[in-house]
């Protein structure tokens, strides 16, 4: 004789009942947990884009000049923390995000100081060659080119680009594609520095420990208080992982606190909703608690089922909801987000702690319901219509 009391027993005799309420669970799961990655897409994106600078930092000079002061230079070689410092030149290819077109750096770089970086970043050739000296060819990671929907052998900035900032006065080819784990683009400095001959020239520098950056950027130019720091902001803008960050998430916070507010009200809705669907759903089974209470099991065991019984409905649903939304996530981040500059983590265990207060609106409103009903229920009564 099964257990009344087991949580299991009303499951495995009527799962045709059950498998309704799961189904709302998991569509509520897949529902919450899919908006909050689109909102949370939106910071990954810009730390994936500028993720480069995790590994290095670069400096350009204020408008009145092209190239960085020789005594802010010095500054940066004197840290003993720095590795290297060098001249970069750079030219700009339009980007697909969320956010519009972006433009995005391609370093004007000597062979040496390329092969550096690249070593660097971690990044290395998978498809093609590198840029020729002084010619206008670049090298792409595979992630841009993904964006751009360009192969070698395809032009990747030009004076007829639209939106975003025109890249090149010529034609820019794509000679290479690059496989590593940041988004990341090449050229030469001999043909940046005889093509843009007044886009200013950058500084770059590494730290000997790439865990040293950060701390080493913060003493160069800090994000607040920027006359602490040993280099002038009068006479250079540090383009560093924090600045870059800040920066964007203080221009996109009126994004931000709209999808926050929307993403609440979202969660808070579907919450309430579960909620009162589980009412309705325990409601339709009051004879049943009525009758356990009429041949002698106390009301404390009833609830203590209810609060069983909802915990291993929510749970498996909850489950089953997370990998079906990981696995839509999943299929749809190459196919359908990446492409349009939306780039999601479908494993964002942020997003799925916006899906706790399921299972506690669900346990609460089943409770409340079954509790008041049997506290008005006469078990003489329940007999006697039986």
């Amino acid at each position: 004789m099964r257990n009344p009391l087991s949580p299991a027993t009303y499951f495995q005799r009527n799962p045709g009942k059950v498998l309704p309420m799961g189904f709302v669970i998991v569509l509520c799961v897949f529902l919450i947990a899919s908006i909050a990655t689109m909102v949370n897409s939106i910071d990954l994106t810009i730390l994936t884009i500028y993720g480069y600078t995790r590994s290095f930092t670069y400096a350009i000079p204020q408008r009145v000049s092209l190239r960085i002061p020789e005594d802010q230079i010095k500054v940066m070689q004197a840290d003993p923390r720095v590795d290297r410092v060098f001249e970069g030149s750079v030219f700009f290819t339009n980007i697909k995000t969320v956010m519009g077109r972006f433009p995005f750096v391609v370093l004007g770089l000597t062979k040496d100081n390329r092969d550096y970086l690249l070593k660097r970043v971690g990044t290395e050739l998978k498809e093609g060659r590198m840029p020729a000296e002084g010619m206008p060819e670049a090298a792409l990671s595979e992630p841009i080119a993904q964006n751009k929907k360009i192969k070698v052998g395809d032009i990747i900035a030009g004076p007829t680009d639209a939106g975003g900032i025109s890249g090149s006065p010529v034609p820019v080819r794509c000679v290479g594609i690059l496989k590593g784990p940041v988004w990341f683009a090449v050229t030469t400095k001999s043909f940046c520095d005889t093509t843009f001959i007044t886009t200013p020239r950058t500084m770059i520098y590494t730290t000997k420990k790439p865990e040293d950056l950060f701390a080493v950027n913060t003493a160069m130019l800090p994000n607040q208080n920027k006359q602490n720091g040993k280099l002038d902001p009068k006479k250079l803008n540090l383009l560093s992982y924090q600045n870059l960050v800040a920066e964007l998430r203080d221009s996109l916070s009126s994004m931000f606190l709209i999808m926050g507010v929307v993403n609440g009200t979202v969660i808070f809705v579907i919450s309430l909703m579960s909620g009162m669907l589980a009412n309705i759903y325990f409601t339709q089974r009051i004879s049943e608690f009525a009758v356990l209470s009429a041949i002698g099991y106390r009301r404390s065991q009833l609830i203590g089922r209810i609060v069983l019984e909802t915990a291993l409905l929510t749970t498996i649903g909850w489950a089953v909801g997370a990998v079906v939304t990981v696995t839509f996530l999943t299929i749809f981040k190459t196919a359908v987000f990446e492409p349009r500059g939306l780039i999601i983590n479908p494993q964002d265990l942020y997003a799925y702690k916006w899906t706790i207060p399921i299972p506690f609106a669900i346990t609460a409103f089943a409770v409340t319901t079954i509790a008041y009903r049997l506290m008005k229920l006469d078990p003489v009564t329940i007999i006697e219509r039986r």
